[in-house]
């Protein structure tokens, strides 16, 4: 989410497995068992629109009720890495396999932090995000800001986007997807329910797993949906963002970021919508139920909430002031069976946009996790404190 709406790390071993082979069709898109297959295709790369030096691809899904729906890729242009960001690449390769980020961003968000791109960059590894449809680049001005009424469609994007990675670095890739907040809840349900090939390890960056406070919560305040979802899906419900999270961030107000010092689509308002939270309800009902996810997972969150609050305070400027951290870290016990939790201290919602330490304790807590439960290759010490010292 982004902020204009939403101490130690456990690791269980588990058994190396090599990727899966590539389905013939998949590089194409195909996916024979949806009937909106035919329309995932991707256009060229092409310069991008929001960060100097990174490019964007367009990719067709289909229509719904508004028009035309498409999502969009974005990664580094590869003309613009260094000398040192190619030789580790080919480090890797020369080693066995390829290494690779898929990131997925939260509500009323898409991708702009160009920080945690380039810290993955540094190291060699290629990293891949996507703008979901009706958000960010994806946006058409026909279309309702973000909406949608099932999570499980964004299986289209994500099936489309990890092709799209084999197909560039090859089928020895080993994918870790990144994801946060409502994002992590979509990416949680795919990675369920398709058992993506090549999809090595998912790490999820304060996923809104359950609702704030907790599942009974949710029971509770599920009649009230259904009302007003009954005079229709696209019904705004009056919740009220204070702008907490925003003056977190805003280097303006306080924070480090100027990331929203210009938004992609000013005056464009995310609406909470009947159909939208059901949608939510829904996907956090599934986790609730168990999930049986196969793959390792490592569910990171700041080690306290404030939220649910009407007035500022100071300390959200180390905190999560959308989610509650105890019900996303007892919602992940039911995703699968390797899951390991880590906890941030001084985390804002969004990790990678907390202050330096505690930014840097999480993009080394990943780091390290991936390498040994998503990619089995050691990445020298070196190279990860040079990143770090970046951030």
């Amino acid at each position: 989410m982004t902020g204009t709406s939403v101490d130690s790390v456990n690791m269980p071993t588990t058994s190396a497995s090599s990727p899966k082979s590539l389905p013939d069709d998949a590089l194409a898109g195909q996916h024979t068992t949806d009937p909106q297959a035919s329309y995932s295709y991707v256009d060229p790369w092409k310069p991008d629109t929001v960060l100097e030096g990174y490019q964007q691809a367009t990719v067709h899904l289909g229509e719904d009720d508004e028009g035309e729906i498409v999502a969009t890729f974005v990664r580094k242009d590869p003309s613009k890495l260094s000398l040192q960001q190619r030789w580790r690449r080919w480090h890797y390769k020369l080693r066995g396999h390829r290494l690779a980020i898929m990131y997925v961003h939260g509500w009323n968000d898409y991708f702009y932090r160009r920080h945690a791109s380039e810290y993955w960059e540094s190291l060699g590894i290629p990293f891949y995000a996507v703008d979901l449809r009706k958000f960010g680049r994806s946006y058409r001005s026909y279309q309702t800001p973000g909406y949608i009424e099932n999570l499980h469609e964004y299986r289209l994007e994500f099936n489309a986007l990890r092709n799209q990675i084999v197909k560039e670095q090859g089928n020895d890739v080993r994918i870790l997807m990144i994801a946060h907040s409502q994002g992590g809840l979509s990416a949680s349900l795919w990675v369920n329910a398709e058992h993506p090939h090549h999809v090595e390890a998912l790490s999820l960056n304060s996923p809104w797993l359950e609702l704030q406070g907790n599942r009974m919560f949710r029971l509770l305040s599920t009649p009230v949906v259904q009302m007003y979802r009954l005079r229709g899906g696209k019904t705004v419900m009056p919740m009220r963002d204070p702008g907490f999270y925003a003056r977190c961030i805003k280097r303006s107000t306080g924070g480090e970021w100027d990331y929203l010092d210009h938004p992609l689509n000013p005056g464009v308002e995310f609406l909470t919508r009947a159909g939208w939270m059901q949608a939510i309800y829904s996907g956090q009902d599934e986790i609730a139920k168990n999930l049986d996810i196969q793959i390792p997972i490592l569910v990171c969150t700041s080690d306290k909430s404030m939220m649910l609050q009407s007035t500022w305070d100071e300390g959200m400027r180390e905190a999560d002031s959308v989610l509650d951290v105890t019900a996303i870290r007892q919602a992940a016990l039911h995703l699968g069976d390797v899951v390991a939790l880590a906890t941030i201290r001084g985390g804002l919602h969004d990790l990678s946009m907390s202050k330096p330490d505690a930014r840097r304790k999480y993009f080394r807590i990943v780091t390290t996790w991936a390498s040994m439960m998503a990619w089995r290759r050691v990445i020298p010490a070196s190279w990860v404190n040079e990143a770090l010292a970046r951030l």
